[in-house]
């Protein structure tokens, strides 16, 4: 019995850091969790200016997140309502009515000036291989401002949760200057 008590726990505590660190909860490095690091990092391979059906950027993102189409297009979505980094076109739904936003073959996204600016800087980005070692991601943007601060974060995890409220936009880089300064 001893065995299998061993093995559970040990089972347990893998899973459960599996899905504090490569799910659930967001990096405060960039203030991303993973699938929203990966729908980014398609969104910059697919960069040309133009607008991107969601689909299309789901199926390039399943090139990096081995959980499935409906994961990725939920979180997408999630993310360009935040409508800080991904320009959005067509119904994304309403976050206030809690409408849901059309299927992905009739939405379509691309990429803000001010996410490639902020956050891309392929020169200074660590990447690891994919889950199945075909490609790389970024293991987090080096990003030039507090994205957890700015967007929030929400997230339940084994044994822990977050919930980060977005801070102003404005607010947050005075204190981010200040702090440059030496000011408190």
């Amino acid at each position: 019995m001893s065995y299998v008590e061993t093995l559970y726990k040990q089972n347990f505590l893998e899973y459960a850091s599996y899905v504090i660190k490569d799910r659930a909860i967001p990096d405060i490095r960039d203030g991303f969790k993973p699938v929203q690091r990966r729908i980014l990092h398609s969104l910059f391979e697919m960069d040309d200016g133009k607008f991107h059906k969601v689909a299309n950027v789901v199926g390039n993102c399943m090139k990096y997140h081995p959980h499935g189409d409906a994961s990725i297009y939920s979180a997408l979505v999630v993310l360009a309502n935040k409508e800080v980094f991904i320009e959005k076109q067509g119904n994304f739904g309403n976050i206030f009515t809690g409408d849901s936003a059309s299927a992905a073959r009739y939405i379509e996204c691309r990429l803000l000036s001010f996410a490639k600016k902020i956050l891309y800087s392929p020169a200074i980005t660590e990447y690891e291989e994919s889950y199945d070692g075909r490609n790389k991601e970024p293991v987090a943007f080096p990003s030039k401002i507090p994205v957890l601060l700015i967007q929030g974060a929400e997230g339940i995890a084994v044994g822990m949760a977050t919930k980060i409220l977005p801070h102003n936009f404005n607010e947050v880089l005075e204190a981010v200057i200040s702090a440059l300064h030496g000011e408190s």
